[in-house]
C-alpha cells in the first residue's frame, strides 16, 4: 500500500467537502445578515413562535431550524452558533434545537431520494416529524424532571 497515494487522496477530498462547505455556508451566513437587517428574520421568528414555543424554543431559533430541516446538521450547526450568541439561548433549548435537527435534518432532499426508489414519501416524511417531535418532547420532560428532583435534593440538604 502506497501511504503517499492515501495521504494525498484524502487531503483531496478532505479539501473538497471542506470548499463545498465553505462555498455553501458563507453565501448562507450572508443571506441570514441580511435577512435580519431587512427585518425578515423577525417576521419569521413571530410566525414560526407557535411551532418553536411548542419545543421550549425561542422563536429567532426558526431559522436555525428551517435550515436543519431543509439542508443538514452541518451548515445548520453554523448557523444555530451564529443565532445562539445573538439570543443566548440555554443549554437546554440548544440540546432540543441539535436534536430536533438531528432527526430531521435534510428531511426534503432524503424523502424526494426515497420516493425515487420507491418508498412512500409521505410516509417517511411523518415519522421522521413524528419521532423528531417525540424525542424533543421527552428530552424536555427528562430535563424538567431531573430539574426539580435536583431541586427538591438541595432544599431538603439545607
Amino acid at each position: 500500500m502506497d501511504w503517499s497515494k492515501v495521504f494525498l487522496e484524502t487531503l483531496i477530498s478532505s479539501y473538497s467537502t471542506i470548499s463545498r462547505i465553505v462555498l455553501i455556508f458563507i453565501p448562507l451566513i450572508v443571506l441570514i445578515e441580511c435577512m435580519k437587517d431587512m427585518g425578515w428574520l423577525n417576521k419569521i421568528a413571530d410566525r414560526s413562535h407557535g411551532f418553536t414555543r411548542l419545543l421550549g424554543l425561542p422563536g429567532e431559533s426558526a431559522i436555525g431550524l428551517i435550515v436543519g430541516i431543509f439542508t443538514g446538521v452541518v451548515l445548520s450547526s453554523g448557523v444555530i452558533m451564529e443565532i445562539q450568541q445573538e439570543i443566548n439561548m440555554t443549554k437546554t433549548q440548544m440540546n432540543v434545537l441539535f436534536l430536533f435537527i438531528g432527526i430531521c435534518h435534510g428531511i426534503i432532499e432524503e424523502t424526494v431520494v426515497f420516493t425515487s426508489i420507491g418508498v412512500n414519501g409521505l410516509v417517511i416524511l411523518a415519522s421522521r416529524l413524528a419521532v423528531a417531535l417525540v424525542a424533543a418532547f421527552l428530552y424536555i420532560r427528562i430535563t424538567r424532571t431531573i430539574a426539580r428532583f435536583s431541586a427538591g435534593v438541595e432544599t431538603e440538604a439545607r
